[in-house]
């Protein structure tokens, strides 16, 4: 056998054949660095990697400037993610060849192994430099890039990647999920479009596209295409996210089902707690900047006994502004962990010394659900963020109440359940409403109209509940419909949805979101009923609507996410606007709509009872939520068992 007899060999993946004919041909000539070099490609093909680099080391000594042993040490290590020793060996290869495009790029993917960005995308860039047609660099950056939230760099990059691999469906789902952050809601849904014609079948394309055309309230095919979606769960396949899922799917079953086949679900981790004289409570969020979360939860932190509770802000998020500075004043320490890698966080959270981590994203947007599922503490919560079992085994703990899980419900969440005496949902008692004095006409609404409104975002709106809402607006005089959507495809989609279903497209009127939240909160009081969405209800925006004084209509169902409107109204003692179905949800709208007088009374008394205090009151609910913090520490440190835990003081 000749050497192109070995080439041809490995080239056909016949490896044994190859080792075979290299070493028959090394007994002749021991001393060729091509040879030796070979042998140990050979070798580390058939996985015999320390045997392979004794080959290289060998061929080096012969030649100590041969690029080849040298690049395929480096690769080798890298590959075991050796890093030093792979950078040592990339960097001798690119002294001597550096104009080699593809060592440049190896070095760009080692510093990106280690989440060192900024390293990775110098090398990517000289790498890009030398060679702007090697696909692999280009989508390596756009994910750096997305990753560094430049969300429109990195469509610029997965685009160039798209040029070069028109039929990589990865790149389209990956450049499709970056035009939705950035909320070019159209592109998206074009985007994932393509994927879907080149694999109906990718992981997560039929709720990412399904969730783009809820956004665009572009109905058609929408039950068929839900019930595909639950019939794919029910068949155990991965075809949409756990948040995403909330806005479709109405079984918490399902729910459930869902999210077991979202996650890598770790082996239960125990941690023994720390003694101390304080409890470390460490909140993670990607929200603290200005977000309906920042906007609610601010108090709860100022709020917190400082004598009996140390309070650690853990910010998953790379948006900076006003709101953020404010809040990192609220905790004790604050740490943006936003670049960290899972591990740094875990080491982070143990230096740290947090008791009890809570979970404030779950699977929402720039979640790090895998710091829980591997444990950053010995207790964990969650909390606020994901309205849902998350289904982790380390996830301790849910705070929820009676309302949002029904005990019907109870056994499709994973966590033992905290339940809080009143609403689960934190307010800010103190909240002001802008002193503006805004009134109707600033917003282009008639002044003498019953005002339905739902400030929910577009994507919890579904058919069924916009025909009722139809049938609601054609009942009762003189109503309209205000909506908080500033996507113009959207609107055009509602509009032309309301005048197919019979409906006078005058009687609905759209409008932008606030900038300040005490404007939205005086805006919102302009309204008369709040409408809520199913099965998705209002959260943040429905507390919001309570405290402006503004009463809402809700259906309670079986999901949490569906039933956060019903504990609302349960805090507000207006539990008679909670419809058991949706026939009486359309009555309950109707005639509140037609009654002005009683109207008027509820929205008068919702503004007085918070401002005296009476609903949401944030003192009585933070000493509520401490005392299932401090419950749950000492049944953890005195080592007892615990199931449910209900706060009924």
């Amino acid at each position: 056998m000749n050497i192109e007899d070995v080439k041809d060999n490995l080239k056909k993946k016949n490896y044994k054949k190859a080792l075979i004919g290299i070493e028959k041909i090394l007994i002749e000539n021991p001393n060729l660095e091509q040879n030796v070099n070979l042998k140990g490609v050979i070798l580390a093909n058939l996985d015999r990697v320390i045997e392979a680099r004794e080959c290289w080391f060998n061929a080096i000594k012969i030649n100590s400037s041969y690029f080849d042993p040298i690049y395929n040490l480096g690769d080798s290590y890298l590959k075991k993610k050796n890093h030093d020793e792979a950078l040592k060996y990339f960097t001798k290869a690119s002294e001597l060849q550096p104009k080699n495009f593809i060592v440049h790029f190896r070095i760009g993917y080692l510093f990106m192994q280690k989440q060192n960005w900024d390293k990775a995308l110098s090398y990517f860039n000289k790498s890009m430099d030398l060679n702007n047609k090697f696909p692999n660099t280009s989508f390596n950056m756009a994910i750096i890039l997305n990753l560094l939230n430049k969300k429109k760099e990195s469509i610029q990059f997965f685009k160039s990647y798209i040029e070069l691999q028109p039929d990589n469906i990865e790149a389209y789902y990956s450049l499709g999920i970056c035009y939705r952050e950035i909320g070019d809601i159209q592109m998206a849904e074009k985007t994932f479009l393509k994927a879907l014609k080149m694999n109906p079948e990718y992981p997560y394309l039929k709720g990412q596209l399904q969730f783009m055309k809820n956004h665009l309230c572009e109905w058609v095919n929408y039950n068929e295409t839900k019930k595909n979606i639950e019939k794919d769960i029910a068949q155990n396949k991965k075809a949409i996210t756990p948040w995403q899922a909330l806005s479709v799917i109405e079984s918490p079953k399902l729910l459930k089902d869902n999210t077991m086949l979202f996650i890598d679900n770790k082996e239960f981790n125990n941690q023994n707690l720390i003694d101390k004289k304080k409890i470390t409570l460490g909140y993670f969020s990607p929200d603290f900047c200005e977000h309906a979360v920042s906007n609610q939860f601010k108090q709860i932190l100022k709020l917190h006994d400082k004598k009996k509770f140390e309070i650690i802000g853990f910010y998953l998020n790379s948006k900076q502004d006003e709101k953020l500075y404010e809040m990192k004043t609220y905790f004790d320490k604050f740490f943006d962990i936003n670049q960290l890698t899972i591990k740094d966080i875990l080491k982070l959270t143990k230096t740290q010394k947090v008791d009890i981590a809570i979970d404030l994203a779950g699977y929402t947007y720039s979640n790090k659900y895998q710091i829980f599922n591997q444990r950053c503490a010995p207790i964990q919560v969650s909390y606020l963020g994901f309205a849902g079992s998350t289904g982790l085994n380390n996830m301790d703990y849910l705070i929820a109440d009676k309302n949002v899980i029904p005990d019907s419900c109870r056994k499709f969440y994973t966590e033992k359940i905290i339940y809080m005496p009143n609403t689960f949902m934190p307010g800010d008692d103190t909240q002001k409403i802008s002193k503006k004095k805004l009134k109707r006409k600033d917003f282009g609404i008639p002044n003498n109209a019953v005002i339905y409104c739902c400030f929910n975002k577009s994507y919890k709106i579904t058919p069924e509940i916009f025909n009722i809402w139809i049938n609601i607006l054609n009942e009762v005089e003189n109503s309209i419909l205000w909506l908080n959507i500033s996507n113009d495809q959207t609107k055009l989609n509602i509009i032309n949805y309301a005048k197919k279903m019979g409906l006078n497209s005058n009687k609905i009127f759209f409008t932008d979101r606030s900038k300040k939240y005490e404007d939205y909160l005086e805006k919102h009081s302009l309204a008369d009923i709040f409408l809520d969405t199913f099965p998705y209800s209002a959260h943040s925006t429905g507390y919001a609507s309570l405290i402006s004084g503004v009463p809402i209509v809700t259906y309670k169902s079986e999901t949490f996410a569906n039933n956060v409107c019903s504990s609302l109204l349960m805090e507000a003692d207006l539990q008679e606007f909670i419809a058991k179905n949706l026939l009486d949800y359309k009555s309950l709208a109707i005639e509140l709509g037609r009654d002005k007088e009683k109207l008027n009374s509820i929205k008068n008394k919702l503004k007085e009872n918070f401002l005296k205090k009476r609903i949401f009151n944030s003192k009585s609910y933070v000493s509520d939520l401490e005392k299932a913090f401090y419950k749950i520490y000492h049944l953890k440190k005195d080592n007892k068992i615990c199931s449910d835990l209900i706060l009924d003081y």
